[in-house]
């Protein structure tokens, strides 16, 4: 026996009469359907009106690698760094993120104060028996702490899954457009599919704001970062330099801009195994389904921002906003870069940065302060100060705060 998925641009009802067993069916819209059948015999047999294609099922991953034993771990503080993404302003409040993924552990303490929700499509409940949803779902809610999230999970046990359970997923997702904003798919299939990127495209034009993962394998990548509308994120490093399994495929737009992607210390779910543990429940592991992820936190901070931008505006925004690395393709537009995107998308023109400001934060000279332990702490960039002591008033919630610190050519210093 055979099994095929048919995409017709009506109701699939209408293969009953074909020789063939229909298993399951799924509907997108009226004119945008699918069923995953079996039969004996040659394809010739599902020629029936309508049919827009008839594809194979395929083995669907999500797109990680473990992350490197002994090398330097790239913290969430990086992420802000490297993406000039401010703690302060939006915080995505009102904005629903789905992760179509293997699910949550909602008992992770990064997950504290966040409303999450479970879907299940795989039969297998709620959880997470891989760790990846976690660790996905975690970059999101820790870029965009009010967003609410919803865990669409699509891997079970096994860690991979078929296209057919991606087309339950799919069309819960284009049935439930009114329950969220933003979907993130840190996975792909082994090839392109052009059905499953119709299908794709689909979503996008009712309004979803997609991310999607670039892929993992170089010049070769799967559906649905090969759709034309997907909007997908390539990997980089803490240092801002592509990394090296980061996919490319320019003549499908992919990825359209990067993030960090390489040895991410992500939130680790309990009894999994994926990566390398880190201390407490944290793991390290790579691949573009963790710099995903990070974009998606930011769109969620832009849509509290700016409003209900439609995708193509948040796609131009983020590309317009993007920093080039010079002479290297594989970034698309470039690294996201947060505070350049909410530029963009007020209609205002990207700041040209002044002789003695090459671009990046650090590189600006500015400073980052955040809490530890209590104690005020600021991170300022190598030569923005002579050395010498220095005071400077803070402004946080609860009023000012004065913070003494101590410069040897630049550094950084604890407040009172």
């Amino acid at each position: 026996m055979t099994h095929k998925i048919v995409y017709l641009s009506r109701r699939p009802e209408v293969l009953f009469e074909a020789e063939c067993t229909v298993l399951e069916t799924y509907c997108f819209d009226d004119d945008l359907t699918a069923a995953y059948v079996e039969f004996d015999g040659d394809t010739r047999t599902l020629d029936a009106p309508g049919v827009l294609g008839v594809e194979d099922l395929t083995t669907v991953e999500p797109l990680y690698e473990p992350g490197d034993v002994g090398e330097g771990v790239a913290t969430i503080e990086d992420v802000r760094r490297l993406h000039d993404v401010p703690r302060r302003g939006a915080t995505g409040e009102g904005v629903t993120v789905v992760a179509m993924d293997s699910g949550v552990d909602s008992s992770h303490p990064v997950f504290s104060d966040v409303r999450v929700e479970e879907v299940d499509v795989t039969g297998d409940g709620k959880g997470d028996d891989v760790g990846h949803g976690t660790a996905v779902m975690g970059q999101i809610t820790r870029l965009a702490p009010g967003a609410d999230l919803i865990a669409l999970r699509i891997f079970g046990g096994e860690g991979s899954t078929k296209t057919n359970v991606i087309l339950r997923a799919y069309e819960w997702l284009h049935n439930n457009t009114d329950r969220y904003e933003v979907v993130n798919m840190s996975w792909g299939a082994q090839e392109v599919t052009k059905q499953l990127d119709r299908v794709h495209n689909r979503l996008v034009e009712k309004g979803v704001r997609d991310v999607t993962a670039a892929g993992n394998t170089g010049e070769k990548a799967g559906s649905p970062g090969t759709a034309e509308r997907a909007f997908s994120v390539g990997a980089c490093t803490a240092e801002g330099k592509m990394a090296e399994f980061s996919s490319y495929n320019p003549d499908r737009d992919n990825p359209d801009v990067a993030a960090i992607g390489k040895d991410n210390r992500l939130a680790g779910a309990e009894g999994t195994s994926m990566g390398t543990d880190l201390d407490g429940p944290w793991v390290k592991a790579s691949g573009t389904s963790f710099a995903a992820p990070e974009v998606a936190g930011m769109v969620a901070k832009l849509l509290d921002a700016r409003g209900g931008l439609p995708p193509e505006q948040v796609m131009r925004a983020f590309e317009a906003g993007a920093r080039n690395i010079p002479d290297q393709p594989k970034d698309g537009a470039g690294l996201a870069d947060y505070r350049d995107t909410l530029w963009e998308a007020g209609g205002g023109s990207k700041p040209e940065p002044g002789p003695d400001e090459p671009g990046t934060p650090s590189e600006r000279g500015e400073s980052v302060v955040f809490s530890v332990g209590g104690r005020q702490v600021a991170v300022l960039a190598a030569d923005c100060l002579d050395s010498g002591f220095y005071e400077t008033t803070c402004e946080d919630d609860d009023g000012e705060t004065v913070v003494r610190f101590a410069s040897s050519n630049g550094g950084s210093g604890e407040g009172d």
